[in-house]
């Protein structure tokens, strides 16, 4: 996937519907634009190289051509973390690395949502998995606590910020369909 062509047409479609969400809220207070950063963290970049064991080689090429973004008006809210978070979070024990009911699989936590969901792509498949709110004990992710339960969201990370971006694109249409999500 051309990541930085993805960052562009990000920043297009954020152009398309901040606006809108603007004039709504504009008599309360100006809002603090989407983001989609510009470079990736080359200090990061080389912790994460040597991480044990290594990230999955599509996070790294991601964050190869992005920081982080932050997507704070689209839907409930969208938030791909940076990598020093991700290194960061590795050994923390509230961040899971293992969904059982999900997958078998390691997985490596890279986004939510203002829901409080997780989005972890598994090690080996690549697969994009969404985590609901739920425990977590000791990075095993415990169960959601709401209806739709763990589960595969996107065959790898590509599709993942491809729906992302066809989610933007729906959300900038006058006649949007809230029924839209990931």
């Amino acid at each position: 996937m051309d990541y930085l062509r993805w960052r562009d047409d990000m920043r297009q479609v954020i152009d398309g519907y901040l606006p809108r969400i603007q004039a709504v809220f504009a008599r309360f207070r100006q809002l603090e634009p989407d983001t989609v950063t510009d470079e990736g963290d080359p200090a990061a970049l080389r912790k994460a190289e040597e991480a044990d064991p290594p990230l999955p080689r599509s996070l790294l090429e991601l964050y190869a051509s992005i920081r982080e973004a932050s997507f704070e008006h689209l839907c409930n809210a969208y938030f791909i973390h940076s990598l020093a978070w991700i290194l960061d979070s590795l050994h923390r024990s509230d961040i899971p690395a293992w969904a059982p009911e999900a997958t078998d699989e390691r997985l490596a936590v890279f986004a939510s949502d203002g829901g409080g969901r997780l989005f972890a792509v598994g090690y080996t498949s690549g697969t994009v998995f969404r985590l609901p709110v739920g425990a977590v004990a000791n990075q095993v992710y415990a169960g959601s606590i709401d209806s739709i339960g763990p589960g595969e969201i996107a065959k790898d990370l590509a599709d993942f910020l491809d729906r992302l971006l066809r989610l933007a694109r729906a959300f900038s249409d006058e006649d949007y369909d809230e029924r839209l999500v990931l």
